[in-house]
Formats: C-alpha cells, structure tokens, sequence
C-alpha cells in the first residue's frame, strides 16, 4: 500500500514538474505560445501585417508586426502558414525608449531572468552575451538591421526557448528610411521573446 501511495506522488510530482517547466504557461500581456492569434486579433490585421523575413528560402511560418496593447510598443506574432486558426508558436514583445540607457535595460533583463529562473526551474539558463548585428541579419528574425545585442535565453527540456534581448540601434539604424523603418521604429528597445520548438527548429534550418 506504501509503494502505491509513493507510486501516486511520485507521478503527481513528475505532472506538476511538467507543467511548470511548459513554455505554454508563460504569457506576454496573457498571450502565450499555443493559443490562436485570432483571440487577440482578427484575421484580417494579422494578415494585412504579415511581413517577408522569415520567408526567403522556406515558406512555412508568416509573423506579423501587431500593434501593442498595454505594456509593449508591439508584438511580432508567428504562426504556421497553412494553420487556419493561426496558432501562435513564436511571440516576441518590444518596450522601445528613445536612447534607451543601457544599464536600465541590463537591470530590466537581470530582474525577468531571476523571476524566469525561479517560475521554470529545469530549463538550461545560458549566459548572458553581447554582441554586433550588422545589415546581413536584416533576413533573421527578429527583423534587427545594425544594432549592439545583449541577450539571455532559457532552453527547455522539449526545445522551446524564451530569449531576453536589450537592443541598442545605432545612429545610422536610426536615420535609414528603408522598409526596415517602416516595421520597427528602431528605437532602443528591450525585448522578450517565447518560442515553439517547433519554431526554434524552422529558425535553425532557415538560418
């Protein structure tokens, strides 16, 4: 009888792990990675925002650039191109400030990565790094241009990832007029970002 209670709680244990650690229980602003993109937005915003860098050389996700609802500027949302309901499997946020200082993001990001580490406790935490994004990552997602990089990301068991980024766009960034403008402000910007393994996997082959 012993071995069966310990048996019961041993399961519960490994369920209740497998939630917390579950990339679908983290919400930005109440999205999260697995709902429909047409609970928050109708089909035809997500397809009249759709933008073209994650289709040169596959064509199997579409994002579109959503206007922010509250505590982010925008949304970058993704979803499989032949998915009717328009399941969300990559969901990026961008706070965008004017000369953003750079210290301030760097605390933002240290503050979402303790409480990260503490709600999903399995995941792999990798080390913080920064680095230079030149005009060539303009065809990667998130659609950058020229910008100085400091990111942190956190690997789950199963794939998925959520990446903390602080972007600083330098001057030149700032003044181009091209398409790039037109999608991203290119301001300053601190930015969380949640993905699907399945999404990972495309970004990885498409890269």
């Amino acid at each position: 009888m012993k071995r069966i209670f310990f048996l019961i709680i041993l399961v519960l244990s490994f369920q209740t792990l497998s939630l917390a650690d579950n990339i679908r229980y983290f919400q930005i602003e109440g999205m999260k990675i697995g709902d429909s993109a047409l609970d928050y937005f109708s089909e035809s915003q997500l397809e009249d925002n759709e933008q073209g860098w994650h289709n040169y050389s596959y064509n199997e996700y579409s994002t579109s650039y959503m206007p922010g609802k509250g505590i982010y500027n925008w949304f970058l949302v993704s979803y499989k191109n032949d998915d009717s309901n328009f399941i969300i499997e990559g969901l990026a946020g961008g706070l965008e400030k004017k000369n953003y200082d750079i210290k301030e993001c760097n605390n933002k990001l240290d503050v979402f990565a303790l409480n990260l580490s503490e709600l999903f406790k399995n995941t792999v935490q990798e080390e913080k790094k920064s680095y230079k994004l030149n005009a060539d990552a303009a065809q990667t997602y998130p659609f950058t241009g020229k910008s100085t990089v400091t990111s942190l990301s956190f690997n789950f068991l199963d794939g998925a990832k959520i990446i903390l980024a602080c972007y600083n766009i330098d001057k030149e960034s700032k003044e181009n007029k091209s398409f790039l403008k037109s999608v991203l402000k290119q301001e300053d910007s601190f930015r969380i970002d949640a993905r699907s393994s399945a999404f990972v996997n495309y970004l990885k082959k498409s890269e």
